[in-house]
Parts: structure tokens; C-alpha cells; sequence
């Protein structure tokens, strides 16, 4: 294990970062835009229709979490399209770096990068509707991001073992998966009010169960702590799953040449 490799592929990646607009309305743009015009929306009617239940805080918290899982997701598989847009992809590999290195480079470049996604939503919230996310999560704040991190890196591996198995022709992946995932994760609904079909595939996604927490939080001040050891689990078995799923599908990409045709 190299830490200079590793630390040569974050800072190649970050030095791109602020020079790409595309990249910055990513981190930025987008996950503010949001925030904004959905804090405006339920700011209307939490002072229009409601008074004693803090709606708002619940929708703005779902957002900035939902952000987490999505951004992670989406970051994780851009940066190794981004290899292949740029014709990167057999140089870097062609080096000592290692498919695990690559991995753990990922993974540290997200976490600068949500930081400031994180930290950015955070002031918008606090400023514009007095929304305090640690205040309003304590203790269990970490918890709770750590699983919406594994929860994006494991759909972030899966979309790269699907691109190296099937090629340009999926990268729309990248973007659309999560579109998938959200309407059973219930970001902004609870798991009672899906058909009960729905709510049998929504238990087999570990963010189901982190937004039912959240909302428990919120709303009751309590905490299940099954919810949580719940989604921990399957957050464990899909991100093993997601790596062995990467690992095969680029060791076959090498073998049958589709790593060539990628770069």
C-alpha cells in the first residue's frame, strides 16, 4: 500500500476540481439550488398550514442527507469516467498503482469533496430557514453520515463494475441510478405510505431505513437503534458485494481487452 500514489491521485483530481465548472455546480451549484427552493417551498407551508409539527426541518434534513448519498454516488463514478474521458485510464494502470489503491483514492477525494458539499448545505440551512444539523441530529450525526457514505460508495463501485463490463454505453448509469434508488429509500415519505410491494424492496436498501431514523429523530426525539443496525448491515454486505463486483469486472476487463476499448 502506497500512501504516495494514493495521495498522487487525489491531488491530480483536485487540482482539476476548481478549475471545472462542471465539477463545481456538482459540489455546489446543484445541491444549493436545491436547498434553496425547496426551503422555499415548505417554508411556505409550514407558515401557511402548519404550526406544531417542524415539517421543514424534516424536508430540509432529507435533502441534505439524500445530497449525501447522491453526490457520493455520483462522484464516485465520475471520477473514474473521468479517467476514461481524458484517455487515462491504461496509463494510470500501467503504473504500480493498484486496483485497491484506486479504491481508497475514490473514497478520500469524496470525503474532501462532500465535506464542503456538507458544510455548504449546512450554512444555507442555518442562514436562510435556522436549520441546524448538528443540533438537530447530536450524537447520531456521524452515524448517520457514515451510512450515507457507505451507502453511495456501494452504488458508486457497483455503477464503475457495470461501466468495465458493459462500456460507454452505460455511463448514463452514472447519473440515472439514483433516480432508482430514491422512491424506495423514502428520502421525504415514510415506509408506511408506499404500496406493500414497495415496502418489501425498501427493505433491502440500508437508506430506507437511515431516512425512517431520521425522521424519528426529528419529529419524536427517539431513536431505534434497529433501524440503524440495519442499515449498517446491508451497508457492509452491498459495499463487499460492489468491490468484489469492481474487482471481477475489471480483472475480465483486462483479460478480454475492454479496458483498452475504454481509453
Amino acid at each position: 500500500m502506497s500512501i504516495r500514489r494514493i495521495s498522487a491521485i487525489v491531488i491530480r483530481h483536485l487540482y482539476m476540481w476548481p478549475r471545472s465548472m462542471e465539477r463545481l455546480m456538482g459540489s455546489f451549484g446543484w445541491p444549493i439550488l436545491e436547498i434553496i427552493i425547496w426551503g422555499l417551498t415548505m417554508s411556505y407551508f409550514q407558515n401557511s398550514l402548519f404550526h406544531n409539527f417542524s415539517l421543514l426541518s424534516i424536508i430540509l434534513g432529507s435533502l441534505i442527507m439524500w445530497q449525501i448519498i447522491a453526490r457520493t454516488q455520483t462522484e464516485t463514478s465520475i471520477i473514474f469516467l473521468d479517467e476514461i474521458w481524458n484517455k487515462n485510464l491504461i496509463n494510470i494502470f500501467s503504473s504500480p498503482l493498484t486496483k485497491g489503491e484506486f479504491l481508497i483514492s475514490i473514497i478520500v477525494l469524496n470525503l474532501i469533496k462532500i465535506f464542503f458539499t456538507i458544510l455548504s448545505l449546512s450554512l444555507i440551512g442555518f442562514t436562510f430557514y435556522k436549520f441546524n444539523l448538528i443540533a438537530s441530529f447530536g450524537f447520531y450525526l456521524p452515524f448517520l453520515l457514515f451510512n450515507l457514505f457507505l451507502t453511495g460508495w456501494s452504488v458508486g463501485f457497483f455503477v464503475i463494475g457495470m461501466i468495465l463490463r458493459f462500456g460507454y454505453k452505460i455511463q448514463e448509469l452514472a447519473w440515472a441510478i439514483v433516480l432508482f434508488i430514491q422512491p424506495f429509500s423514502c428520502v421525504y415519505y415514510p415506509v408506511s405510505s408506499l404500496p406493500v410491494w414497495a415496502r418489501y424492496i425498501s427493505m433491502l436498501f440500508p437508506s430506507s431505513y437511515l431516512f425512517e431514523e431520521m425522521r424519528n429523530i426529528l419529529s419524536n426525539q427517539t431513536v431505534n437503534p434497529n433501524n440503524l443496525y440495519a442499515s449498517f448491515t446491508l451497508n457492509i454486505i452491498y459495499l463487499s458485494l460492489s468491490i468484489w463486483f469492481f474487482s471481477s469486472m475489471f480483472e475480465k476487463g483486462r483479460e478480454y481487452g475492454r479496458l483498452v476499448k475504454l481509453n
